[in-house]
């Protein structure tokens, strides 16, 4: 006759069996070498190659407006005075849109590892230097307001860039860039400088308003 001690360990002993087979195989679930071994599971995952196993996907803690860290886009919104203070670095790859729509709600725009940005400053002082992307990456830039943005680098990136208000665009630098389109009336643009050369018969630079001409090529 089995003791209650004897028949409670082997009780024991099958539960800890099926539990494990239960871990193991659920961790064979989560193990990867591509982000196409992430594909069945029931959440947004990627491959972490360094570890080898499947990680949750999460949203940088910059957009604040929501992501999609699948399609790597980012909204951040800026809607009132010293809000995104600091640098506002859009994450590396994303498609951002920055929406800063108060006096002082943003300090500084860095889109320069962004796929896209897209940077609404809508009101006076809202917003300090800009960075645009680089290589392939776009900008769309709206200064609305008076003093709306201070300086706008859109280094190698292709830039559209309008200027609306007394001095809305302190200066808007194109000089590396493969396009660039600025709108600006007659106050509202403060320097322009054009890019150096064009990659091809269909970038240039374009301006209303303003001193800029097309770009040769």
């Amino acid at each position: 006759m089995r003791t209650p001690l004897i028949v409670l360990n082997a009780a024991v002993f099958v539960l800890l069996v099926g539990a494990s087979c239960l871990v193991d195989r659920k961790t064979a679930d989560y193990e990867c070498s591509t982000d196409a071994d992430c594909d069945g599971l029931t959440d947004q995952r990627v491959c972490d190659t360094t570890i080898g196993y499947c990680t949750k996907l999460e949203c940088p803690a910059v957009c604040n407006g929501g992501c999609n860290p699948t399609t790597k886009t980012c909204a951040v919104n800026c809607t009132n005075s010293g809000m995104c203070q600091g640098t506002i670095d859009c994450p590396n790859g994303y498609d951002c849109t920055i929406n800063c729509t108060s006096g002082n709600s943003c300090s500084k725009v860095d889109c320069g590892g962004a796929r896209s940005c897209i940077v609404n400053c809508m009101a006076t002082n809202a917003c300090g230097n800009i960075d645009c992307g680089v290589d392939d990456a776009e900008c769309q830039i709206t200064c609305q307001g008076t003093n709306a943005c201070d300086d706008i680098d859109c280094a190698g990136a292709a830039c559209s860039v309008t200027c609306a208000g007394n001095n809305a665009c302190k200066s808007v630098d194109c000089a590396d860039s493969c396009s660039c389109m600025t709108t600006c009336s007659s106050t509202s643009c403060g320097a322009i400088i054009c890019p150096t050369g064009c990659g091809d018969a269909a970038s240039g630079c374009t301006t209303t308003g303003a001193s800029c001409s097309t770009c040769s090529t």
